[in-house]
């Protein structure tokens, strides 16, 4: 999806005669999901999956292991089950579309820290112990595409937008 530039004058793009109906279609699936799980079962499953194998100090085996757990976490939200079918107040669709929300974002971020082969701020790595510029000094953007996660990458930029501010180069963060 394009970002308009509102200093140029750009138009933003009329909206679809459709618009909206995915999203309703969206909302009715879950709030009429009717699997085996609840959401909280799945949650407190994502949960573990992320403080077990993306907790700070991370290596490529918790990784490897935790990218195949968070798949099988998010496939396990198509057996989602909600018991409160209301349009009113219903706690219950809000927590599964947050679920949603947070097990994607989880897929990106165990598969985003599972292919940066350094450490990096709070991304430590016991078996890549060093921050490597030459390679890894660039933005990691995750897209969530057909259920799968696509990683890819841009650079740095490492001067400020005007003068007011001096630049300053990154260093290695010292505990």
């Amino acid at each position: 999806m394009p970002i308009l530039n509102y200093n140029t004058g750009d138009k933003q793009k009329p909206l679809e005669k459709d618009a909206g109906e995915k999203t309703i279609a969206w909302l009715d699936k879950l709030r009429n999901a009717n699997g085996s799980l609840p959401t909280s079962k799945i949650r407190l499953n994502m949960q573990r999956v992320m403080q077990n194998n993306a907790a700070v100090f991370r290596t490529q085996e918790t990784l490897e292991e935790g990218c195949q757990l968070i798949t099988k976490a998010w496939e396990s939200f198509h057996d989602v089950k909600l018991s409160d079918r209301s349009l009113i107040w219903n706690s219950d669709l809000i927590e599964t579309i947050e679920l949603e929300n947070l097990l994607i974002n989880a897929c990106i971020t165990m598969h985003s820290a599972e292919a940066r082969k350094e450490s990096r701020g709070a991304h430590a790595r016991e078996d890549f112990t060093t921050r490597d510029d030459e390679r890894w000094m660039k933005h990691s953007l995750g897209y969530w595409e057909n259920e799968k996660v696509r990683l890819a990458y841009r650079p740095v930029h490492m001067n400020t937008l005007d003068d007011e501010v001096e630049s300053f180069p990154p260093k290695a963060r010292v505990y």
